[in-house]
C-alpha cells in the first residue's frame, strides 16, 4: 500500500514508501504543503492561499503564483502511477484541501494525538504502556516545527506545539518521579531546560530529583545553574522557594556520618584481637631478651 510520508519537525521531508529517495520541493511548495496539512481538517479558499503566500504581488500576480505551485506540488505527490486528487482536493473551484482519508504518515499528527490523549490522563492513573507511548511521540519532535520558515502563521504553529512538547516532558518528568525512576526522571527534566532553561520550577525540580537519589553534589551544581542562568538572563536572584531547598540541600551534606553503635560481638571480637597482640608482644620481648643474652655471652667468649 502506497503512503506518504511527511516530517515537519526541524527540517521538512517528505518521502514516498517504495521510494528511497526524498521528494524534492522548492521552498515555497514546501511552506504551501506544510499549511494544508496542518490545516487538514478544512478547506482553504485560494484567494486566502495566494495572500498569505504572495501576498506582497497583485492579486493576479499571487493567483497565478499559486497555480504554478499546486501544479508541481501535484506532480511530486502524485507522480505516475498515483491518481490525481489522492493528496490534494479541490472541494470547488475556488477552493484546495489536502485529503485526510488517503494513506499518509504525519508526525506532527501523531504527536499531537498520542500526546493530547495521555495529558488528558491524571498523572496518578498513568500506566507504564501511557508513559512509553509518550515517550515514544516525544521521540518525534526532533526539532520545531518548520525550522526554516519564518512566516507568522509558522510561529502560532511552532509555539503551540512547543507548548505541547513541554506540558509532555513534565506530565512525563512527574509520573517517572512518582514512581521513583530518578534517571528518566532527571532526562525529562533536562530536555525540559534545554527548551526553556529559565523554568526555575524545573531547576528545583531536578535539585530534589538529584538529592532523592543521593547526589547531594550535582543538586548544589543545580542549583549553581540555576542561578547563574537567571542572573544572566534576567538579572534578578533565585525565588524563595529555591533557596530555602538549596539551604536544605546544603544542612545534608553538612550533617556528620552517622556512627553505628557497637555491639556486644564487635566488643568481644576487639578485645580478643588485643589479646593475641598482647601475647604476640609478649613472645616477641621473649625473645629479644634470649638474642641479648645469646650476644652478651658470645661477647665474653671472644
Amino acid at each position: 500500500m502506497h503512503v506518504l510520508q511527511v516530517c515537519l519537525f526541524g527540517n521538512v521531508k517528505v518521502t514516498h514508501t517504495g521510494r528511497p529517495s526524498l521528494v524534492k520541493m522548492s521552498h515555497s511548495n514546501q511552506a504551501l504543503l506544510a499549511y494544508l496539512l496542518l490545516q487538514r481538517h478544512r478547506s482553504h479558499p485560494r484567494e486566502l492561499l495566494a495572500g498569505i503566500f504572495w501576498g506582497n504581488q497583485s492579486q493576479k500576480q499571487a493567483r497565478r503564483c499559486l497555480n504554478t505551485a499546486l501544479w508541481r506540488l501535484r506532480q511530486v505527490l502524485e507522480p505516475e502511477g498515483i491518481p490525481q486528487g489522492t493528496y490534494l482536493l479541490t472541494p470547488s473551484p475556488d477552493e484546495i484541501s489536502f485529503n485526510c482519508e488517503s494513506n499518509y504518515w504525519l508526525d506532527v499528527a501523531i504527536f499531537e494525538a498520542q500526546g493530547s490523549s495521555i495529558l488528558a490522563k491524571p498523572m496518578q492513573t498513568m500506566t507504564a504502556d501511557d508513559a512509553d507511548m509518550l515517550k515514544r511521540s516525544l521521540q518525534l519532535y526532533t526539532g520545531e516545527l518548520l525550522e526554516a520558515f519564518y512566516d507568522d502563521w509558522t510561529l502560532v504553529e511552532r509555539e503551540r506545539l512547543r507548548r505541547l512538547y513541554l506540558s509532555s516532558q513534565v506530565h512525563l518528568m512527574r509520573y517517572y518521579k512518582h514512581h521513583g525512576n530518578f534517571e528518566e526522571s532527571l532526562a525529562c527534566a533536562q530536555k525540559i531546560l534545554d527548551q526553556d532553561p529559565l523554568r526555575e520550577e524545573i531547576h528545583r525540580e531536578m535539585m530534589d530529583l538529584y538529592l532523592a537519589s543521593g547526589q547531594r553534589a550535582l543538586a548544589v551544581r543545580q542549583y549553581q545553574i540555576c542561578h547563574q542562568v537567571l542572573d544572566i538572563e534576567l538579572g534578578i536572584s533565585p525565588m524563595e522557594e529555591t533557596q530555602i531547598l538549596y539551604r536544605q540541600i546544603l544542612q545534608q551534606i553538612a550533617k556528620p556520618l552517622r556512627v553505628r553503635p557497637r555491639s556486644a560481638t564487635d566488643l568481644n571480637s576487639k578485645e580478643q584481637t588485643l589479646r593475641q597482640l598482647r601475647l604476640s608482644l609478649n613472645g616477641f620481648d621473649n625473645a629479644l631478651k634470649q638474642l641479648r643474652q645469646a650476644i652478651i655471652t658470645l661477647s665474653d667468649e671472644l
